[in-house]
């Protein structure tokens, strides 16, 4: 049995066993009293039919009367002095005081009947008296009984009470003993699925007879409760799960904090962000957790405001990103509750944009360059330079190199923004490396010998990728044609192909001017020149690069350059082996 039952078992029995005795002790005083006022009116009744009895007889001899009714007769004058009494001799009858101021012996003294219970002054025992009026005013008879029997019968029931009260007390203490074992098993029982279920076990239920009274009914009553509370529980854990998986897989940060600014949430996204603990930052203040000037501003407004607030965000450390945060006041019950805060990562977005920008800048730039030359030379030979056999030729040569550098530049920007729309997808197929290596070189062969650059392929095994033979060789051709056109007279170009387990590598080096250090990063971006004098020089639109990082990665491969100033550059793309 349990602490709770035991408990509730000698509450029960001592309450009922208490309650009985009360009772009975109570209904035991009553009938004692009242069986003492019934004795003393039946002795009362009796000693007056005896007092007018020895009144009227002649000759009145108190001891004589005392005989007869077994009590003691005083007879006293009509000035209150005691005349005879049975119980004292002739001194003791001198020597007794006067009875004039005795109740029961004033009555008579009037002529009236009366009787009284009192303690005698000279016995010093409680005794009955009864006195009445002697014929023709000559004085009082009062006849006095002893209460000693009384007191004794009403002794015995008052024991008697006593230890029927005693004997009860005990008898009901085992049967509320007994009552409170049969009633605390359905309440033991519940109290045990009870801390079950305070202990998280939700399938706990109250099982077994309860019986067919309020009992069963409150067994019943608890199952359904506690069906209930596992339901939303189970509700409530699975809603749990669900958010904690949705906020960590989001790409957003979320936190959240309460109204006096301590943090209640920070999702996985956020906290790799600010490199922040979320574990340990939750409880804690946000201004001396979260360490961003600008999201610390941003729930501080909607703390103190209660509106909501959004502003653009930057976080320079471990690199520049750039977010859009929406902060909104959390509401309870219509009282405010906190703060929570969503930061969108638009980094890429802004950098789109920027790129935008300066793709139009860089467009721009590249066609006012030779629209510029084209309309000069063109206003020069109609200003009269075409009657100057001298120049003309080379004028119109001019305005007709400007006009090829304009139509490469539209086709670069053509074919770039194709190959980013997603309008010329690769067709991929097994292509020998090797051998595109050996045509672009073909192709290449005369420019290389006119710029004094030895051109050669260093490979002569096949080399197989699985690629678009087209656009490889667009890439091949770019990347030649640049290491052409760096390479002082005298340098070397050289095209190699290999087999590196599940790729395929090409390369070309050269020993041209090389590319600086802090280039190397930039050097595949659109319109991006090392040297800006000298590509314009050359005669490059400065999206060959960006047109070869396209077309690699559109086929799954990579690319990459290794540079040092002096001693030229190598430019290296993989794609998958086949």
């Amino acid at each position: 049995m349990t602490r709770a039952t035991r408990r509730f078992a000698p509450r029960l029995a001592l309450a009922v066993g208490a309650l009985l005795a009360a009772a009975i002790g109570t209904l035991g005083l009553v009938f004692a009293e009242d069986l003492e006022r019934e004795l003393v009116a039946d002795l009362t009744r009796s000693l007056l039919v005896q007092a007018r009895l020895g009144a009227r007889s002649g000759a009145l001899d108190a001891r004589s009367l005392s005989a007869a009714c077994a009590c003691r007769a005083t007879v006293i004058s009509p000035a209150g002095a005691v005349v005879q009494d049975s119980g004292l001799d002739a001194a003791g009858v001198a020597r007794a005081e006067n009875h004039a101021s005795r109740p029961e012996v004033a009555t008579a003294l009037a002529g009236r009947e009366q009787s009284a219970v009192r303690r005698s002054a000279t016995l010093g025992v409680d005794h009955l008296y009864a006195a009445v009026p002697l014929p023709g005013r000559a004085g009082a008879l009062r006849l006095a009984l002893p209460l000693t029997t009384v007191h004794v019968r009403v002794g015995r029931a008052r024991a008697f009470v006593r230890w029927a009260a005693l004997a009860i007390f005990f008898a009901s203490l085992a049967a509320a003993w007994a009552l409170a074992r049969f009633i605390g098993r359905p309440l033991e029982q519940m109290a045990a699925v009870a801390r079950r279920l305070a202990a998280g076990e939700y399938g706990a239920r109250v099982r077994g007879p309860l019986g067919g009274d309020e009992r069963a009914l409150l067994g019943e009553t608890f199952n359904a409760l506690a069906a209930r509370v596992q339901d939303t529980v189970g509700e409530l854990a699975r809603d749990k799960r669900r958010l904690a998986a949705e906020l960590d897989q989001m790409a957003e940060g979320v936190v959240a904090v309460d109204e006096e600014g301590r943090i209640l949430l920070v999702n996985p996204a956020l906290s790799r962000l600010l490199g922040i603990d979320a574990v340990s930052a939750r409880g804690r203040g946000y201004l001396e957790s979260l360490r961003h000037h600008g999201l610390a501003e941003l729930i501080g407004e909607v703390l103190h405001g209660g509106d909501s607030a959004a502003r653009e965000l930057r976080l320079f450390s471990p690199e520049e990103l750039v977010f859009d945060a929406h902060a909104t006041p959390l509401r309870q019950e219509g009282r405010p509750a906190g703060a929570l805060v969503v930061l969108h990562d638009i980094t890429r977005l802004r950098r789109l944009e920027q790129v935008r920008r300066d793709f139009v800048a860089n467009v721009s730039h590249e066609l006012r360059t030779p629209l510029a030359s084209i309309k000069g030379y063109a206003e020069t030979l109609r200003d009269g330079a075409l009657e100057d056999k001298t120049h003309r030729l080379e004028f119109v040569k001019t305005i007709e190199e400007q006009a090829d550098h304009l139509s490469k530049l539209v086709d670069d920007l053509l074919d770039l923004s194709s190959i980013e729309s997603g309008h010329r997808p690769p067709r991929l197929a097994p292509t020998d490396l090797h051998a595109l290596a050996a045509d672009v070189a073909r192709h290449f062969a005369a420019a290389a010998k006119e710029r004094g650059v030895t051109l050669a392929v260093a490979s002569s095994a096949p080399a197989t990728a699985l690629a678009d033979g087209e656009q490889v060789r667009q890439i091949l051709a770019n990347l030649v044609d640049n290491a052409v056109k760096y390479t002082e007279s005298g340098g070397r170009v050289e095209i190699a192909v290999e087999t590196r387990g599940a790729e395929t590598v090409a390369s070309v080096r050269d020993t041209g001017v090389g590319i600086p250090e802090s280039d190397l990063a930039r050097v595949f971006e659109r319109f991006y020149r090392v040297d800006k004098a000298r590509a314009r020089e050359a005669g490059g639109t400065g999206l060959g690069l960006a047109i070869v990082k396209h077309l690699v990665e559109a086929q799954g491969g990579r690319v990459w350059v290794e540079s040092r100033q002096p001693g030229g550059s190598a430019f290296f793309f993989s794609l998958k082996a086949a």
